[in-house]
């Protein structure tokens, strides 16, 4: 009995190794390239930034019960729309599995991509301690900034009006 224990905890040992060497530490780092995300869209489908390659990325963590959140929502669904040709806006909710974030899509009219990062490993590589956060990232995937907290349209337009170039 003693073995199979003793046996059974070197197994474990020798697999969570393996497990967390596998794994790259992705940290986001203005001037490097973007972690990849860990989220999914809200239809299921795995999320990747080689979806809006060619393009600037404003990348958007937020939260449903985060009232700075929310309130620059409609900016960011503005100048999604008015810079749609050089930049994309990709929202990545923090919520829980359980809160239905496509009805609150729906009513404040955002159609920009929205996709999940339920497990907050996506927010774990950008070391993201609070939402809503945001990271501009170039065409081709270079973080070039990082942007804590709500952001008012006059900013948000700089940082866009930056961007297009």
């Amino acid at each position: 009995m003693r073995f199979n224990i003793a046996k059974s905890g070197v197994l474990l040992l020798i697999g969570a190794a393996l497990l967390l060497t596998g794994c790259k530490e992705e940290k986001a780092k203005i001037g490097t390239q973007a972690p990849t995300l860990a989220a999914y869209d809200l239809s299921g489908n795995k999320a990747s930034l080689e979806q809006w390659k060619g393009k600037y990325v404003y990348l958007n963590f937020w939260a449903s019960n985060c009232g700075g959140c929310l309130a620059e929502m409609p900016t960011l669904e503005k100048l999604s729309q008015e810079y749609r040709d050089n930049i994309v806006v990709v929202g990545i909710n923090t919520d829980k599995e359980d809160a239905n974030i496509q009805a609150l899509l729906t009513d404040m009219k955002v159609s920009f991509p929205n996709v999940r990062d339920q497990l907050a490993i996506t927010q774990e590589r950008y070391q993201v301690i609070g939402t809503p956060t945001s990271f501009l990232i170039d065409p081709q995937g270079t973080l070039q900034g990082q942007y804590v907290g709500m952001m008012h349209e006059p900013q948000l337009k700089a940082i866009f009006q930056k961007a297009k170039g």
